[in-house]
């Protein structure tokens, strides 16, 4: 679809552009030249009388080498929020820790509690001091699960 500029005239001229910029939605001057293959000072000086005889409405850039229409339509598709709330930290669940470290010391009591025992039984000092001792261990592991979970920050 390339016209020789000769051959056209300024009616024809100025039907084919306007055709052009309206359906093609092409915007650069040097495309539709080469599009319609009608010099680009004279594609400037025509799309610039059909602005102002108000066959076209929009505008051109300030190095004159596009054309841009003025009722272009904006997409209708819902504006996304470009406000970053950076990084979410995820809150632990610390509730088997908090569950180790109380089983912990409920073997602590139960330990002191069977050594106090002595008395019913010679054995039960021995089983007190195990199971005390077994507390101790399960109650640091306790602390030592919610610590991980739940690092001190401020020191």
């Amino acid at each position: 679809m390339v016209f020789e500029s000769k051959s056209l005239n300024h009616e024809n001229i100025e039907s084919t552009l306007y055709d052009t910029v309206i359906s093609s939605k092409i915007s650069s001057l040097e495309m539709i030249s080469n599009l319609t293959g009608i010099n680009e000072e004279i594609v400037y000086d025509t799309i610039e009388s059909l602005v102002e005889v108000g066959s076209l409405e929009g505008s051109f850039t300030d190095d004159k080498k596009r054309f841009f229409l003025s009722d272009v339509k904006t997409s209708d598709a819902p504006i996304l929020d470009t406000h970053d709330a950076g990084l979410e930290m995820k809150s632990a669940d610390t509730r088997s820790a908090k569950a180790v470290a109380l089983l912990g010391v409920v073997m602590l009591v139960l330990g002191q509690i069977l050594r106090g025992l002595v008395a019913v039984h010679t054995g039960m000092e021995s089983a007190g001091t195990a199971i005390f001792l077994l507390g101790l261990v399960v109650l640091f592991a306790g602390w030592l699960q919610f610590s991980r979970l739940n690092p001190v920050t401020k020191i």
